[in-house]
C-alpha cells in the first residue's frame, strides 16, 4: 500500500507543482490543469522513451 501511495505522489508531482505555484487548490482547479500539465509531462517522457526504444 505504501508503494501505491508512493506511485500516485509521483505520477502527480508535476501537475501538484503547477498547481502550487500558481496559487490555486485542488478545489479550485478541480483537476483539470493538475490533469493536463501531468499529460504533458508523462506524454513527453513516454514518447521521448519511445523514440530511443524503436
Amino acid at each position: 500500500m505504501i508503494f501505491l501511495r508512493w506511485l500516485e505522489t509521483a505520477f502527480l508531482f508535476p501537475g501538484d507543482i503547477v498547481v502550487q505555484k500558481l496559487g490555486v487548490t485542488v478545489e479550485e482547479d478541480g483537476g483539470i490543469l493538475r490533469s493536463f500539465i501531468n499529460m504533458c509531462v508523462w506524454g513527453v517522457v513516454t514518447g521521448t522513451i519511445a523514440f530511443y526504444a524503436f
